[in-house]
């Protein structure tokens, strides 16, 4: 055991109250002490991180060990000289804080992050699965090296979560978080943006969207205590089993079985797993949900820097969905992480055909580093589908495409307008239950205007808006999705 004592000096004003030091000597004395203090610490976030991220690793050459003394000294110097000399009081919270910051920026990895207490407070809120939001998943955008000048300086809506304010008010999977109550987002970290958009339930926030990266609209939302959902289901045409998978949980597997072991059991042989915008959960929880597809065999491969920590995960013996089960997996880009390892293990085993868009591309893996009263978030591996692949910047490509068409610049503009003035919802207010006739003088109402996105993207918009407002809104749209009925086409007729 390595024990580290840690002296603390008196007040200043213990020191001016003896008077029996002189300046030169209590400079020299403070000096030392502060030095101590901040090797101290910085001991302690080295032997926290080599204790429970990576296994002992002695430094072997005398070089690095040298090179990382002089960094720490270097930074000692750095803040005894702000400290003391800096025109103005500073504050040794703020100055360690931005040190930690800026250490993470340059890894130019938007998962690996310094965690402070009021964060990690809300995360730790988040895993006991409530929390007063809107309810988004979101991250930094990456850094692309085939187009290093697409990256914006904004955070990314990995994905809106079900059936919260967000998702509610008609926020998209790669949506870019503008600005938040009128204040420029640019710059803002994912803390920064989970700060400003948390709080009590029932109170609002208007958050400004920058959406395909080319108009931009405001929406309020009133926050509410968030729920995080795992699963929904329901039988197609009386043969197909749907199940949605909204977020992998630690109760993810339960409910998946739950529904799996029921349409077998109904003569069920048809099934969609759907898996759009998840954006992702525990590793645990996903192998434990692949296992019920599979009977042995690998599902996903986890590698870290230390070869010795790289591990195979497998599938146990005995399946729930037996091998003669016709399966889809449905994907779009707000699929992230646990979701493309269940994607990518189906589609490497040849167990099911994937329809949809080319998945988000997060093929790596995090751990939380503990510290006094804050944490890191760190980038420790990478996992690997069946076949060797690692998706991460990538993402999953299904077999068969599906997706939106895009629309005109005039299109865009007019939907742009649309969502501006709030002319669906205003719509929606009025007829809460519109029928087909108001629906059809909505239309050529707009058009009239010329607020012409499109036929087919105004009555989603209309559709989208009247469920948004319901309790328990249907768990499928066999009128506007595409995707999902191009897979209920093709477990139908096999093409």
């Amino acid at each position: 055991m390595i024990v580290l004592l840690m002296i603390v000096p008196r007040s200043d004003m213990d020191w001016q109250t003896t008077g029996k030091i002189n300046s030169g000597k209590r400079m020299a004395w403070m000096r030392k002490l502060e030095r101590a203090l901040w090797i101290s610490i910085t001991a302690i976030l080295l032997l926290l991180t080599g204790a429970l991220l990576l296994s002992p690793v002695a430094f072997a050459q005398t070089g690095v060990r040298y090179r990382n003394k002089d960094y720490i000294e270097n930074l000692e110097t750095a803040l005894y000289i702000i400290r003391n000399n800096y025109v103005d009081e500073v504050n040794l919270n703020d100055l360690f804080t931005g040190a930690m910051e800026g250490m993470f920026s340059k890894l130019d990895d938007p998962y690996s992050l310094y965690l402070d207490a009021d964060f990690l407070s809300q995360m730790n809120d988040t895993t006991k699965g409530k929390y007063g939001g809107v309810g988004l998943y979101i991250s930094k955008d990456r850094f692309d090296e085939d187009n290093p000048n697409d990256r914006l300086p904004y955070v990314k809506v990995v994905a809106p979560i079900e059936d919260t304010p967000g998702w509610r008010a008609g926020i998209n999977a790669g949506d870019y978080i503008f600005a938040i109550e009128g204040e420029s987002a640019e710059g803002y970290t994912t803390q920064d943006v989970s700060k400003r958009l948390r709080g009590e339930p029932g109170s609002k926030v208007v958050v400004t969207l920058l959406r395909d990266k080319s108009f931009t609209f405001d929406i309020t939302l009133a926050r509410a205590e968030i729920e995080i959902p795992t699963v929904k289901s329901t039988v197609i045409n009386e043969d197909i089993g749907y199940l949605r998978i909204i977020e992998f949980t630690p109760f993810t597997e339960s409910r998946v079985k739950e529904n799996l072991t029921e349409f077998i059991s109904g003569g069920i042989d048809k099934l969609i797993v759907d898996v759009r915008s998840n954006p992702g959960g525990l590793l645990d929880s996903v192998v434990d949900v692949a296992d019920l597809f599979f009977s042995g065999g690998v599902i996903v491969n986890t590698r870290y820097r230390q070869a010795h920590l790289n591990q195979t995960h497998k599938a146990s013996p005995g399946k729930i969905v037996p091998s003669s089960a016709k399966i889809v997996v449905l994907i779009d880009r707000g699929s992230a992480s646990a979701s493309e390892i269940l994607t990518g293990a189906l589609k490497d085993r040849r167990r099911a055909m994937v329809i949809g868009e080319t998945s988000f591309g997060k093929g790596s893996i995090q751990q939380i580093v503990p510290l006094e009263d804050s944490a890191i978030k760190l980038t420790t591996g990478r996992y690997y589908t069946p076949n060797g692949i690692n998706i991460d910047k990538t993402g999953i490509v299904p077999d068969i495409v599906v997706a939106e068409p895009e629309l005109s610049e005039e299109q865009l503009e007019a939907y742009a307008k649309l969502l501006q003035e709030n002319r669906v919802a205003a719509f929606i207010d009025k007829q809460p239950s519109p029928s087909d006739g108001q629906i059809n003088s909505f239309v050529d109402e707009m058009f009239s205007e010329g607020l012409d996105p499109g036929e087919r993207v105004l009555r989603l918009m209309i559709k989208r808006e009247g469920e948004r407002r319901l309790n328990v809104p249907p768990v499928v749209d066999l009128e506007f999705d595409s995707v999902l009925i191009r897979s209920v086409d093709f477990l139908s007729k096999g093409k």
